[in-house]
């Protein structure tokens, strides 16, 4: 759910200097666009209008309409803004000022269905045993994982670390993210080979952010076509 953070110019204008200043990570967003990494870098005045400019972590080409901008500060939910693209070089991106700045709330922990090339790599605590397999669903603090699983990890088993690259169902956009300790809370045998988990985990700082970028750019995907 996108609500108005800010619409006041003075207010908005701080909030961009303070992006720019600190540096934040923003992501490019658009439907039926591959999202795209991007750091600001300064604000720059064209003519008479002044620009946010960005650093581009890999070369594309922004498309001609207003995109959202994906940021968030740390420990305080994702915020965003939508921004026309006014001027590209390969390495860099100009856009206008927002006119306002949303704030991006998700319901409690629901859960999105990634990509079928979203992988999960594990060992079963004090295990050697590697466990690969693929993630088919994941929420802030649980996830979803089927493969061809170690028959000696049971329900209330700890597996550690978990390892997680989790990818959106178009483009090569991933998150890398890694849980320190998760709960397996359900075991499914699905066949005499492949087992289902059933995940319980809980994620703090950097790790808690990037899994709320991705589940951000996913409920966002999930929207109707004409949602703002």
């Amino acid at each position: 759910m996108q609500e108005l953070w800010s619409d006041a110019p003075k207010i908005v204008g701080e909030e961009i200097i303070r992006i720019v200043g600190q540096r934040i990570p923003v992501t490019l967003f658009q439907k039926g666009m591959n999202p795209q990494k991007l750091t600001p870098s300064e604000i720059f005045t064209k003519e008479t209008e002044p620009l946010i400019l960005f650093a581009k972590e890999t070369p594309f080409q922004a498309p001609k309409n207003p995109c959202l901008f994906l940021y968030q500060h740390r420990d305080q939910p994702m915020r965003g803004f939508h921004a026309t693209p006014a001027l590209e070089t390969s390495t860099e991106l100009g856009v206008l000022f927002p006119a306002a700045i949303i704030l991006i709330q998700r319901r409690r922990y629901p859960r999105y269905v990634t990509s079928s090339r979203s992988v999960a790599t594990f060992t079963r605590k004090a295990s050697q045993y590697l466990n690969h397999g693929t993630i088919e669903n994941i929420s802030l603090e649980g996830a979803k994982l089927v493969g061809k699983f170690s028959q000696h990890i049971q329900k209330g088993n700890k597996i550690s670390p978990l390892s997680m690259t989790l990818r959106l169902r178009f483009g090569d956009f991933e998150e890398n993210i890694t849980v320190p300790e998760a709960i397996v809370r359900r075991v499914i045998e699905r066949d005499l080979e492949t087992r289902e988990f059933g995940i319980q985990f809980t994620l703090k700082g950097t790790d808690l952010e990037t899994l709320e970028r991705y589940l951000t750019i996913c409920s966002i995907e999930d929207s109707p076509p004409n949602a703002s």
